[in-house]
């Protein structure tokens, strides 16, 4: 009964970490939505939420946006530092991360990134987001994703990069499936026309919010003078 009940157990574990590793478009959005729900308020738990959602997204692509997927999740490991420290408080949204740490002068502190730095990283990689999924939902079901993703990252992150990580996401984009393909990859099997049509909406409907909260933080950034951090 012991032996059952540990297989029973392991099998659970198993499951849940199987479960956590899955992309879930719905949450995606819902924690975007959520991020700006609040009146003068960016909810930073909300946006490492969706930021962990992105990183699935990217994964599941293999190595090709493994230049994004492997920043992304050091910088939300370096916000989750922040929000379990002493001064955890002041980082529950992104105004108040700022303006705590802008007073205290920790934004000039170069011995370690800070947390208005470190978003400043994630801000600039959710405008290549919202510009892909923007793009990718209304490409034409045969559109070649590659295409779609060279273009919105020439066309933003690419300005943050030197010469040879740009040379070499534009060359690995060039391996990225047509859209259905592309879809079906994320989704995780062959999809059916409605699927596709959700999934389609889908990151349209979130490249919607995405814009929400990026034009948002932006504004503070700017406020601030806090667009370029080094």
């Amino acid at each position: 009964m012991d032996n059952a009940n540990e297989t029973n157990k392991t099998n659970e574990e198993n499951s849940a970490e199987t479960a956590s590793d899955h992309f879930d478009i719905q949450l995606l959005y819902n924690s975007l939505e959520k991020c700006c729900e609040e009146s003068n308020a960016l909810d930073i738990e909300q946006y490492l939420i969706a930021f962990k959602e992105l990183y699935r997204f990217f994964t599941l692509l293999g190595s090709v946006f493994g230049f994004v997927a492997s920043d992304i999740i050091s910088k939300i490991n370096i916000l989750e530092e922040y929000k379990k420290s002493d001064a955890s408080d002041q980082y529950s949204t992104i105004q108040s991360m700022i303006e705590f740490e802008t007073c205290n002068g920790i934004t000039g502190d170069t011995t370690r990134p800070s947390g208005s730095r470190t978003l400043l990283r994630l801000h600039r990689s959710l405008e290549f987001i919202m510009s892909f999924m923007s793009d990718f939902s209304c490409a034409d079901p045969d559109a070649k994703s590659s295409t779609i993703a060279q273009k919105c990252y020439n066309e933003t992150l690419s300005k943050y990069h030197p010469w040879l990580i740009r040379k070499g996401a534009t060359f690995a984009m060039y391996t990225l499936p047509a859209r259905q393909q592309f879809i079906e990859r994320v989704y995780g099997a062959p999809c059916d026309e409605a699927t596709i049509k959700f999934y389609g909406k889908m990151m349209g409907d979130i490249a919607n919010v995405s814009k929400k909260v990026y034009d948002e933080t932006h504004k503070l950034f700017e406020a601030n003078d806090l667009l370029n951090l080094p």
